[in-house]
């Protein structure tokens, strides 16, 4: 069964004491080298800038997970050094990447569940797979992702939840049962394929759509949509490192500046056709 769950869904009853999770609930943030990450900014921010933001951006997401109660572990997996020192500040763990010997996102995530499920053996556990760049996470958007896979959960004994990005294509966070493995398939289409893989396997998959969550960084406009949004108390860190770097005020002016260009462009073309007449 599948359901699209629609931006404004909340869940009424504000969890009830978190909605009294009736299992264990891990939460695991796989965390790719932080030099490597968000390659897709290349052609805004130089490589220091990229880690710095992405280093930003995990303090944020750790910063809500790290003390939310309905989470008992909270996993970072990476050999970064700086994976290490975030999970000792925020009184999290960290496991090494390489420990796995697989290479890619899917077989990483795939082998920390079946370590998940081997060390909780016997017992009936919940993971939150969560990444790295969604500055906008908050405690409540949490709660409802909760709340509302505990009620899949009543439903039958097991079933899939996806938050999904804006573009409705990413799995953002997903919420499974590491002793029903999917074969994940991160990349472009996820949130598609993974439902695909849910009914494939015969259990229940849900998406979901919060603004928060879905709003991942990968892009220049990405970045310029988040600056363009009134501090509120989220995104602290990620927004601070853009204000102090001067990144803000950069790609302030590289916007104002393209769209002066394309206003300029749109002129040009509209008084040649005009010409023409």
């Amino acid at each position: 069964m599948f359901w699209i769950l629609p931006r404004e869904l909340r869940c009424e009853i504000k969890i009830k004491i978190i909605y009294k999770v009736k299992n264990c609930m891990w939460a695991l943030l796989p965390l790719k080298d932080f030099v490597q990450a968000k390659q897709r900014l290349s052609g805004s921010l130089t490589v220091s800038e990229r880690r710095g933001l992405f280093h930003a951006m995990v303090e944020d997401v750790l910063t809500v997970m790290s003390v939310h109660p309905s989470l008992e572990r909270v996993v970072l997996v990476s050999d970064d050094p700086a994976a290490q020192l975030l999970a000792e500040h925020y009184r999290v763990e960290c496991w090494s990447e390489r420990s796995f010997a697989v290479r890619g996102l899917s077989a990483v995530v795939t082998a920390a569940l079946a370590k998940i499920q081997a060390i909780a053996v016997g017992e009936q556990n919940t993971v939150m797979v969560v990444h790295g760049d969604l500055p906008l996470l908050c405690a409540s958007e949490l709660d409802t992702v909760i709340c509302e896979h505990q009620q899949l959960l009543d439903a039958g004994n097991s079933g899939l939840s996806i938050v999904t990005d804006r573009h409705q294509r990413g799995s953002n966070i997903l919420v499974c049962d590491p002793a029903r493995p999917l074969n994940l398939a991160y990349g472009a289409d996820s949130c598609a394929l993974h439902c695909e893989e849910a009914r494939r396997i015969g259990i229940p998959a849900q998406v979901l759509q919060l603004p928060g969550i879905g709003q991942d960084i990968d892009t220049r406009e990405d970045l310029l949509r988040l600056l363009a949004l009134p501090r509120t108390g989220v995104a602290t860190h990620t927004l601070t490192f853009l204000h102090d770097t001067g990144i803000a005020q950069r790609l302030n002016t590289m916007n104002t500046e393209a769209n002066v260009d394309a206003l300029i462009t749109h002129t040009e073309s509209a008084l040649s056709e005009w010409n023409t007449l």
